[in-house]
């Protein structure tokens, strides 16, 4: 496919079939329109000289603006002009007639990088290669004192046949570059590029930077890792306002990806020009990705709402409404009851539709009124209890409704002798979010400690030195914070809370090779480590007996490996190796 980046904008086509008989200056036949934008339109034509193809931007004159014209023309030559790179597309001449202005430049067989983005066929190596070569034209640019002013996918060019090119990509589209040492042709606060890949100095109307071209090549090589352009708003107007705000790591969404890597990538995207470091440090951060194992690399990862990367937002309401109706059947047969299967089933329904319509609302208002409700049964203690751990849990994942009642697994498994497994599945269920992984981590832990108090059993470290049976404090406050909680609380019973917390942040960095003999070392290895940890803070807290039964050391290896697979898939088709 011969094409070229489409130009943002709109300008009207001619007609093509005027393009099949048209030639232009004596010498270039149109063939087809490629593309159009606000600076004219690129078209495929025949160079009749020189028997070749190229591409031929023109560019409409206006009688009431010759003057500019003529001198944006002029510079978009002369910035082309200092620039001979494999990784930039060749501009041949600049010429002009009583119609229009004409750029000249080599015709290159490929796809943009905005299209295989948008058809997911692009795999990770192939876009850190593609992330180099562009690195080193910008670098090539700007020792010559030019500013592209408008890198973006579209107007990349990823070539199909890289060895006949030079470059497995190559950047389009000089025409908005800014000479360093060439007089400004804009007025002071106006805006040249396109906002949904601009630095907020651009946008605020400052003269561009090497720094500036650095922002907007990071923010195409985060769509491409990440599966999305963070700046880019449903709105021009929702764009703009975040222009200027700091965005998510990019580990958070490809904690599979070298550390180094998403290090220079966020760098490069600070607000702030003077903290982004340089083209040459995220081009060497990008290289040094590249010595990575072939075929160890996860391939081009979805968007963040495609229903392949995982769940959906129904399908988040949904187990949050099964996890919801779980948790509730499970305290009405413990901490609120007994009651009878009917009311149980009836009630354990109610808290499925009402966290599943209303995933915040709805867990809160079970949350509160079982809190209540204890408490105007004369239940103040376990009211108390109940209440401390509750609490914690919208605040610390304030912003993921669904998985609030995810720490209730760990008092499930209690009784199996399983809970210390719980770790593997807050990694899992935490994703991409370190904060989610080591939040469920300890609130998991926390509410086995509280069951252990609540039931007087030991499904993991037993019941806290200085602690009283339930019967002795469930109708006082008082007596619950002194019997129960206080123990509790002590900094040797929370160490464990830590423990869970950093198992379930570090298990997917663990587990980053593909090569699955090195997977299952990894995730055994990490289950031994949660083990040999537990003994010693056994140890410490003087309980007796295993603190992390065998069974317990293998499920939890078992969970790194089944409930912690790569999140993103390899696309079925890769055009581009």
């Amino acid at each position: 496919m011969n094409t070229v980046p489409r130009p943002a904008g709109a300008v009207k086509h001619e007609d093509a079939s005027e393009a099949h008989s048209e030639l232009v200056l004596g010498r270039f036949r149109l063939i087809t329109p490629l593309g159009s934008g606000g600076h004219g339109t690129v078209w495929v034509a025949r160079d009749e000289r020189l028997r070749r193809n190229v591409a031929l931007k023109r560019i409409p004159r206006s009688h009431d603006a010759d003057r500019e014209h003529d001198r944006r023309i002029g510079r978009e030559a002369l910035a082309a002009a200092r620039l001979s790179h494999p990784a930039i597309v060749a501009v041949y001449e600049a010429l002009s007639d009583e119609r229009a202005y004409y750029l000249v430049t080599e015709l290159v067989q490929g796809a943009s990088l905005a299209e295989l983005y948008a058809q997911r066929q692009l795999g990770d190596r192939a876009l850190l290669r593609i992330g180099v070569a562009l690195a080193d034209a910008l670098s090539h640019a700007h020792a010559r004192g030019v500013v592209h002013r408008d890198v973006k996918p579209q107007n990349v060019i990823v070539a199909t046949d890289s060895i006949a090119t030079g470059a497995p990509a190559k950047l389009a589209d000089f025409g908005v570059a800014h000479i360093a040492d060439e007089e400004r042709l804009t007025h002071s606060g106006d805006v040249i590029g396109t906002f949904a890949y601009m630095a907020p100095e651009q946008a605020d109307g400052q003269t561009a930077t090497a720094a500036t071209d650095l922002y907007a090549l990071a923010l195409t090589l985060y769509e491409g890792f990440g599966g999305e352009n963070p700046l880019r708003g449903a709105t021009p107007a929702a764009t703009a306002r975040r222009l200027g705000l700091a965005f998510p790591s990019l580990a958070r969404l490809r904690p599979d990806l070298p550390v180094r890597l998403c290090a220079a990538i966020d760098r490069a995207l600070q607000p702030d020009a003077a903290k982004r470091g340089s083209v040459p440090e995220l081009r060497a951060a990008l290289a040094s990705a590249l010595t990575a194992k072939p075929g160890r690399r996860r391939a081009f990862a979805p968007t963040r709402h495609d229903p392949s990367a995982g769940l959906t937002r129904r399908g988040e309401r949904l187990l949050g409404g099964l996890a919801a109706a779980a948790l509730t059947a499970t305290a009405l047969a413990t901490v609120l009851g007994p009651h009878s299967s009917a009311t149980t089933l009836c009630v354990a329904v109610g808290a499925l539709l009402a966290v599943a319509i209303a995933p915040s609302a709805g867990w809160l208002l079970l949350a509160f009124g079982a809190i209540a409700w204890l408490a105007l049964s004369g239940q103040a203690g376990t009211s108390l209890l109940l209440c401390v751990a509750l609490v914690p849990v919208p605040v610390l994942l304030a912003s993921d409704p669904w998985l609030w009642s995810v720490p209730a697994l760990g008092p499930m498994l209690g009784p199996l002798g399983l809970a210390a497994a719980f770790p593997g599945v807050a990694a899992r269920a935490g994703g991409a979010s370190a904060w989610r992984r080591a939040a469920l981590g300890a609130l998991g832990y926390w509410w086995v400690a509280l069951t252990e108090e609540l039931a007087g059993k030991r499904f993991l470290f037993g019941v806290a030195p200085g602690s009283r049976p339930r019967a002795s404090w469930e109708a006082s406050v008082p007596g619950a914070i002194s019997h129960a909680l206080a123990p509790l609380c002590s900094p040797g019973r929370l160490a464990p809370a830590v423990l869970w917390a950093f198992a379930a942040l570090v298990l997917p960095w663990i587990l980053r090779e593909a090569w699955l003999p090195a997977r299952v070392l990894a995730a055994f290895a990490w289950a031994l480590g949660l083990v040999l940890a537990s003994a010693v803070l056994a140890h410490h807290l003087g309980t007796s007996g295993p603190p992390l039964p065998v069974a317990a050391a293998v499920l939890a290896g078992a969970l790194a490996l089944t409930l912690a697979p790569p999140r993103f898939r390899i696309p079925a088709q890769a055009t581009v190796a």
